[in-house]
């Protein structure tokens, strides 16, 4: 199982929700099952969230399930785990428009200004053929 650690400078909005049942998730399988990201609250494991993402798309809303929260210097890293094949496919392209909007930000800070095509180009052909495939 490998998680895509999202970009701190698009905060995503983490609610906890009632439980809810879940397929039970196959440790050995390796590919993209979810992401790690920060929160400013700490999450149980194996309660249920919901995920927004506004900035990328307002219309983005996914269940998770928080595998670990781990404290980490004031904010908790947390990882959660999208074991519906669906939603699990949506955070995966949802995390990958924000790795670009990610890298277009800092090639900003850098002087470099790009649109997000110019910057889907280069994050394409620089990272994509590294991210996690989709395996559940």
């Amino acid at each position: 199982m490998e998680f895509v650690s999202h970009p701190k400078d698009l905060p995503l909005e983490i609610t906890l929700i009632e439980d809810q049942p879940f397929p039970t998730s196959k440790r050995e399988d390796v590919g993209f099952a979810g992401i790690t990201c920060f929160a400013a609250q700490h999450f149980e494991s194996g309660r249920s969230v919901r995920i927004t993402l506004e900035e990328i798309d307002p219309n983005f809303c996914v269940t998770g399930r928080v595998v670990w929260c781990d404290n980490e210097r004031g904010e908790y890293k947390v990882a959660i785990e999208f074991p519906i094949k669906d939603e699990c496919y949506c955070v995966r392209m949802v995390e990958q428009l924000s790795q670009i909007e990610h890298y277009r930000r800092q090639a900003k800070t850098q002087g470099r200004r790009l649109n997000y095509n110019e910057a889907a180009a280069e994050w394409i052909q620089k990272f994509a053929a590294s991210f996690p495939a989709f395996i559940i």
